[in-house]
């Protein structure tokens, strides 16, 4: 079928893409433009930036099926921040399903967040962290949460109401290939040699491997029907385990030493940065059982071929 994805040159976009691709499905990107095009992909629609007015409309045919991606993610906690999450996360995706609606399209699959779980798994009497599932009741702690839960209450709403099949999906931390954010920086200190103080951290968070998401949404949109939400995620690491993990992939050691818990906080107290060190030492953890049974979606690439494409990559910029 013909697949509108929206946020096409994104991190996760152009994999989504290439895998949509693959999959035989004819993909249409639209776009903010500026961004070089998507590899293989004749069909590039530029609708400028996500929000009230974007016009949607230009990229959608009767019988569509939508990725939805374009969002602003999750950092910032500041005026302006919290104006851009409404903005492109809500008030962009009530445009875009309501160009839905009058075109005619089939279905749409949302790329939601872990996020509107909140930032930690509560622990059980025996100390297991929480996995959660789309049966756990959503509690986001920040805007981006906030933002990225309204935007799914608004589609599971107008979807219904239109006839339009919806799949939400609520991913952990993406990594792999491309990706800038906070992942590629803990990367960059890795390769330099960093000692690192995350040795006595024992935590668990899930993860996603890029291409794993692109796959998960490829199931998505081939088995769409109703409405849906699944969590999804590919591995369970902790905090010394991803680093070991990413090490490995960038072929170089990993130098932990033990740092007790109460002095990380408390030099993310000092220097401001208490939410990252509560990300480094807390536990997330998703549940991917339900996606499994009823989509068939099974993790395609396993943990140690990602993290060794990731560090790979890695290399090749550095090189450059």
């Amino acid at each position: 079928m013909r697949v509108v994805v929206t946020g096409a040159t994104g991190f996760v976009g152009r994999r989504v893409c290439v895998a949509l691709l693959a999959a035989g499905h004819a993909v249409c990107a639209a776009v903010r433009g500026g961004a070089a095009p998507v590899a293989d992909i004749a069909e590039h629609i530029v609708v400028g930036d996500a929000g009230p007015d974007t016009p949607w409309r230009a990229a959608l045919r009767a019988g569509d099926a939508i990725v939805h991606l374009a969002a602003r993610a999750h950092q910032g906690d500041d005026v302006q921040a919290r104006q851009d999450f409404q903005r492109i996360n809500v008030d962009g995706t009530r445009s875009l399903v309501e160009a839905a609606v009058a075109s005619g399209a089939s279905q749409l699959l949302f790329v939601s967040s872990a996020k509107v779980f909140g930032e930690t798994s509560p622990h059980d009497a025996q100390g297991r962290p929480h996995a959660y599932s789309a049966a756990d009741m959503p509690q986001p702690r920040g805007p981006y949460g906030a933002s990225k839960l309204a935007a799914e209450v608004l589609l599971q709403e107008r979807c219904a109401a239109a006839g339009i099949a919806l799949t939400i999906l609520r991913p952990p931390l993406v990594y792999g290939p491309g990706n800038k954010a906070n992942m590629f920086a803990l990367m960059r200190a890795i390769d330099a040699g960093w000692p690192l103080p995350f040795g006595s951290i024992d935590n668990q968070r899930s993860l996603i491997y890029v291409d794993n998401l692109a796959d998960a949404i490829v199931h998505g949109i081939a088995t769409a029907v109703g409405q849906r939400c699944y969590t999804v995620s590919d591995v369970e690491l902790s905090t010394p385990g991803l680093v070991r993990a990413l090490a490995a992939g960038l072929g170089t050691p990993a130098r932990l030493w033990p740092c007790p818990f109460v002095a990380l906080r408390a030099l993310g107290r000092l220097a401001g940065r208490s939410d990252s060190v509560a990300r480094l030492t807390d536990s997330m953890v998703l549940d991917r059982a339900q996606i499994a049974r009823e989509l068939g979606w099974r993790p395609r690439i396993e943990s140690a071929t990602a993290m060794r494409a990731t560090g790979e990559w890695f290399r090749r910029g550095t090189a450059c």
